[in-house]
């Protein structure tokens, strides 16, 4: 490769890092804690933490009487049912309803298994807020809502892939650059070799994660663009080509299966038990039953039986991960590829370390970039320009954590109604996000704003345990011994990480090191490797 041209494709990658950085710094940090959302949702809600039991009494009597009521409330499109697991030990019903007058809504009830008593709401918050910050950027509806949202998380997907291959193509000693940590050396060398060795070594798993996210993101996209060109705007009519239409009732009553005898279903190829139900045209000699049985290490993440409601018959033929055609196969791979819900626990850890050097690699080439406008040859802007650029990287980059622990405390603090839990969870996580670049702006020393910041999201993970148990009772002992080890190992994941961001914070300079004298080390003009060789 000539050397213009490859001068050409380092400024691509060079461009692109620095255009959609701070996007990427953002799906990439946010996106390696949503893979926690159950073993968050178990450390925030109480009512995970209950006894789980398959013997308690029967559910059936009691879903009937909640579709009564909803029936009441208006048409019932849609009703699901979960039947208590290890993750969430109770009953969990929800309908769809479409009453006569005003918009579509659903109603959400959950039982005690052990007792059947009704277990009271709890909003929508710290789990939720993570995973859809990651999923959508929590786009505001002013502006094209989640659809929107997730179509740019699509876009920056593919311009993250786009930016992988030409940082492969940049780096033409490739095996050479694995091993390369010259940390002896200049400020921005120290930066470029921790950049390209984590960047190369994660190569695997950036590229999986970059084309898994855009593809789903791209689903967003497409599916309204279908949807004008081949069905006039129509997306229901989208999606019934593509599943197929719903089942149409026959008007005629009928008595439905009892979700007690649901329950003790089981798949006759996996021998896994019934999850949860999915439920159409409840009471109608139509009724069909979509009966859900999780395989939480299969790619796939589900099997499937469809039944008539009425007569238990089957409505379709099984279908499993061994049925499904080739196509089928990896489209349903892809969400649980993307989130490691297929391996346990040990897998979302190593998600979680290879999310967060994508989230450091990202705030390092920006760092980079900037470092080498401002102490470099390159870029024409003034240095104020660029010192309150880099200032700006480090308000975007610790504050973002810093948001995320504050959202911790507030769900245990949050004392207002369950509804509005989310909104004071958003406006929070806001506040304190753009507080962390306000300090930034201010602080004047982009060195010391890292080490000040990140001790205090240190210090900020030490105290969480201590918040659960004084707000819950439910200390790290206390949860053991009753069996609830996902909320213990949350209260031990916390202080662990609080640990090792205090020790970063005390190990970083406090200002810029200086160059070294002549004799002992390249400065950095001599640093010729800092845009690649031909």
């Amino acid at each position: 490769m000539d050397r213009a041209r490859h001068l050409r494709n380092y400024d691509v990658h060079s461009w692109l890092g620095i255009t959609l950085g701070f996007f990427v710094f953002i799906i990439a940090f946010t996106g390696s804690l949503a893979l926690f959302d159950e073993e968050l949702r178990t450390w925030e809600d109480p009512a995970r933490r209950l006894a789980f039991t398959t013997e308690g009494p029967d559910i059936d009597p009691v879903f009937q009487a909640f579709t009564e009521e909803m029936a009441e409330e208006g048409q019932i499109n849609q009703l699901f049912i979960a039947f208590p697991n290890e993750i969430e030990p109770y009953y969990t019903a929800r309908a769809f309803i479409e009453p006569e007058e005003g918009e579509r809504f659903f109603e959400y009830r959950r039982w005690n298994s052990e007792t059947l008593e009704l277990i009271p709401e709890r909003g929508e918050g710290l789990s939720t807020w993570l995973l859809d910050i990651h999923r959508d950027l929590m786009w505001p509806d002013e502006l094209g809502g989640r659809t929107a949202g997730r179509s740019l998380v699509g876009v920056i997907g593919i311009i993250l892939m786009l930016a992988i291959i030409t940082g492969v193509v940049a780096h033409t000693k490739i095996f050479q650059e694995l091993f390369s940590l010259r940390y002896w050396r200049s400020v921005r060398l120290k930066w470029q070799d921790t950049h390209k060795v984590a960047g190369l070594w994660g190569l695997p798993f950036y590229a999986m994660i970059s084309t898994t996210g855009a593809f789903l993101g791209i689903v967003a996209i497409l599916s309204p663009i279908v949807a004008v060109l081949a069905f006039k705007g129509d997306t229901e009519a989208l999606i019934d080509a593509v599943l197929g239409a719903p089942p149409e009732p026959v008007g005629v009553q009928a008595q439905m299966l009892s979700m007690d005898d649901l329950e003790q279903m089981r798949h006759p190829e996996s021998g896994y038990r019934a999850d949860r139900v999915i439920i159409q045209n409840w009471n109608d000699e139509n009724a069909i039953f979509d009966v859900l049985f999780v395989a939480h290490t299969n790619l796939a993440n589900f099997d499937t039986i469809t039944i008539n409601g009425a007569t238990g018959n089957p409505a379709t033929s099984v279908i499993s991960d061994s049925t499904l055609s080739p196509a089928n196969r990896v489209t349903n791979a892809v969400t649980p590829l993307h989130y490691g819900t297929y391996g346990g626990i040990a897998l979302k850890l190593v998600y979680f370390l290879m999310g967060l050097s994508l989230a450091i690699i990202t705030a390092m080439g920006n760092m980079m970039w900037i470092e080498r406008r401002l102490h470099g040859n390159e870029g024409n802007k003034s240095e104020n320009f660029y010192r309150r650029l880099g200032r700006f990287n480090v308000g975007v980059t610790m504050g973002l954590p810093i948001a995320s622990v504050a959202i911790f405390y507030l769900d245990k603090l949050y004392g207002g109604a369950e509804a509005g839990r989310l909104a004071a969870t958003g406006w929070t996580y806001f506040a304190v996000w753009f507080a962390g670049i306000g300090y930034a702006m201010a602080r004047q020393n982009e060195y010391q704003s890292v080490r000040d910041m990140l001790a205090l999201i240190g210090l900020g993970l030490l105290g969480l345990p201590v918040l659960n148990g004084v707000t819950t009772g439910d200390f790290f002992w206390s949860a053991l011994q009753g069996g609830h080890t996902t909320s213990a190992w949350v209260d031990v994941a916390c202080p662990v990480l609080g640990i090792a961001t205090l020790a970063v914070s005390r190990v970083l300079p406090a200002v810029r090191p200086e160059r070294k004298k002549a004799g002992q080390a390249q400065t950095d003009e001599e640093d010729k490797s800092l845009v690649p060789a031909e």
